[in-house]
């Protein structure tokens, strides 16, 4: 396999992962998007590194890698999504990494959950938020500071937010944030802090640099506009086939993509050939589950050569849909609005497609799932390092 990750900044790493080789439900680890706000930090020894846990606790307490693999595990998929993903097809040109679509991924994610952690420290009367810190380090706005970011109680206390140790049943690699990391489900990837060292449970609202001045977007309340921290992605849907610019023939063609919902599961995709002018409704393929992105598919006929602009609107089960526009109070975050996909049709031999066969698909995307925890995904690809968000 040639396929590997685009790299779209390179100290530190961040880099994309190849969307057209996203046929599975889930994402191999070594193709999995990166995305470093500061360069690793170096991990001399895992079996050394501790966990705290302090503040409003009763029992504050430390764990090594080992004690917490030796607690209950829990194993949640979910699909993990930059922020930022899709921030270079803006018109206007915005700060940040310029990503394209491929800041993204789904994955099968092991560890223990925080509220076994949490509840057997006890927490204090007055707790209101949980912070947790990385270890990595760098200087932002002309400070030194490691990675930060906090949660509301309710979240971490979730019954899938983890302490995760594995990703798609092997132990995390370094740009996953191994030994341990936060993983937050159906959020944007910020919430998810790699290279955990600490928690600390607050009674007052977080002030950190990467949920105040970045990471922060505006909202409207009673007194106006406020800033506040991004929390669960949107709705959102990928075209992958045909490949924007691609040059088709005559005859029915397969449009195909991807769609997830953060939190929540996606319950239709529509489609348009005409700019948006018409819709229908695509198939969905596989599981359609909380957190997880889904393939869908839709059928296109067409006799008449010219430009065709294709796009693809996902609904969430709550009743959420991409948005036509971006709303300029996401400040660079959340670019899930529905993108035109430029195709051509030129005069050639007809071409014939059908959909694949809903019970086949199904069944192929349950037993990768159920297999993929028994056997490390990249068994063929030993000699290849495996890095990711």
């Amino acid at each position: 396999m040639n396929s590997q990750r685009k790299i779209v900044t390179s100290s530190p790493e961040n880099s994309e992962t190849p969307l057209d080789h996203a046929a599975s439900w889930v994402t191999p680890n070594r193709l999995f998007f990166v995305r470093n706000h500061f360069d690793p930090p170096a991990v001399a020894n895992a079996e050394t590194w501790e966990l705290s846990l302090e503040g409003l606790v009763q029992r504050p307490a430390k764990w090594t890698l080992a004690q917490l693999a030796a607690m209950p595990q829990h194993t949640v998929f979910a699909t993990v999504e930059c922020a930022g993903n899709g921030r270079s097809f803006l018109r206007e040109r915005a700060a940040g990494v310029q990503w394209g679509a491929g800041a993204i991924g789904h994955a099968e994610w092991t560890g223990v959950r925080l509220r076994d952690l949490l509840d057997a420290a006890g927490l204090q009367p007055g707790a209101l938020e949980v912070v947790f810190e990385g270890a990595d380090r760098g200087v932002e706005d002309g400070r030194a500071m490691n990675f930060s970011r906090s949660l509301p109680l309710a979240k971490a206390l979730g019954p899938d937010t983890l302490i995760a140790l594995r990703m798609n049943g092997e132990w995390l690699e370094p740009n996953h944030g191994a030994p341990m990391r936060l993983f937050v489900p159906g959020w944007y990837g910020v919430a998810s802090v790699k290279w955990l060292r600490s928690i600390m449970v607050i009674d007052h609202a977080y002030q950190g640099f990467f949920q105040t001045v970045k990471y922060s977007i505006n909202r409207l309340g009673p007194k106006g506009k406020r800033p506040e921290p991004l929390g669960p992605g949107a709705v959102k849907s990928e075209i992958l086939q045909p490949r924007e610019g691609a040059q088709l023939g005559y005859g029915t063609h397969q449009i195909a993509g991807l769609a997830w919902a953060g939190e929540e599961r996606v319950v239709r995709v529509d489609v348009s050939s005409d700019g948006g002018r018409t819709w229908q409704a695509a198939h969905l393929k596989g599981p359609q589950e909380p957190y997880s992105w889904c393939r869908w598919e839709a059928l296109w006929t067409v006799s008449a050569p010219g430009d065709y602009t294709l796009m693809a609107r996902a609904h969430s089960e709550s009743g959420g849909s991409q948005p036509f526009e971006y709303d300029p109070d996401n400040l660079t975050y959340i670019i899930n609005l529905v993108r035109g996909y430029a195709v051509s049709v030129v005069a050639s031999r007809p071409t014939q497609v059908s959909f694949a066969d809903a019970a086949t698909w199904t069944d192929f995307m349950e037993t990768y799932a159920e297999q993929n925890t028994k056997l490390p995904l990249d068994v063929e690809l030993a000699l290849t390092s495996g890095e990711g968000i």
